[in-house]
């Protein structure tokens, strides 16, 4: 395993620093061990993207995912972001007004049978997730890939929802399609929502969507060879599920202040940061 502290964030802030938080250290240790999963399967480290963007028609200018920034094949990244929407869901202990993004672009000429198994394989080999705790929301799409999940113990008949292909592709949000919301002129991209058990007691079947908040998303798998990123995941979201711990949304406010400072570079700060303070 790398150490923890390699896989920080560039620049540092209190909540990051060696000192942090039990969940800041959990979470850095997620990074790192998912770092250091996909570096030996080749793929290549890159820097993230400011967290400004500067573009007010969306998200009060800030970043809302990783959509746009790896550009080469074979590239890893953790990404900051941030969503307007989550003021009003701040309530929930699995929202946060910053979090990160982990996102793999396939290397050269894989498709997404073959990227596929390594993210299972991180999953639940690396952060020793318990594979009867996850489950999977896509379209009947997936059915191709049901093997490579009975292959890593998921129990397909109590853990896979696949929804209705016209349902999903009228609300492209990840758990069977997924369309940039900032840019409605991009393709719909098929994927498989990933989610996790966080309540008591033993995971139930999924047989619904949205599921109950007892599931936590952490994340989308690409399931088209087309598609050039192999799959987002948000490793606060996956420090809950490997260690029960998770920030407070006041703690992770002020990272995002800072940042978003950082950022701003002594320019006027976009309108999402009045947003976040007022909310």
């Amino acid at each position: 395993m790398v150490a923890a502290a390699s896989v920080l964030p560039v620049r540092l802030s209190a909540s990051d620093a060696p000192n942090g938080t039990a969940f800041d250290k959990a979470h850095a240790t997620t990074q790192a061990v998912l770092a250091d999963h996909f570096v030996k399967l080749g793929y290549q480290r890159q820097q993230p993207a400011p967290i400004v963007t500067r573009d007010e028609s969306f998200n009060g200018g800030l970043r809302y995912d990783e959509t746009g920034i790896l550009e080469k094949p074979g590239q890893l990244m953790f990404q900051q972001c941030t969503r307007l929407e989550d003021i009003a869901r701040k309530d929930r202990r699995d929202v946060l007004p910053l979090f990160h993004i982990f996102t793999c672009s396939k290397p050269l000429g894989f498709t997404a049978k073959q990227t596929f198994p390594q993210i299972l394989a991180g999953l639940t080999q690396s952060l020793n997730l318990d594979p009867a705790r996850l489950a999977f929301v896509s379209t009947p799409r997936l059915n191709d890939f049901l093997p490579l999940l009975e292959k890593a113990n998921v129990e397909t008949i109590r853990q896979v929802y696949l929804r209705e292909d016209a349902e999903a592709l009228a609300n492209p949000d990840g758990s069977g399609y997924y369309r940039f919301p900032g840019a409605p002129d991009t393709p719909i991209l098929p994927t498989a929502g990933i989610y996790y058990w966080i309540g008591d007691g033993p995971p139930q079947p999924i047989t619904s969507y949205p599921p109950s908040d007892d599931w936590t998303e952490i994340g989308e798998i690409s399931i088209d060879d087309d598609d050039r990123l192999a799959f987002g995941m948000g490793t606060e979201r996956l420090t809950l599920a490997s260690t029960g711990m998770i920030s407070s949304w006041q703690e992770r406010l002020a990272q995002l202040l800072e940042y978003i400072e950082l950022d701003s570079s002594g320019a006027s700060p976009p309108s999402g940061r009045a947003q976040f303070i007022d909310g």
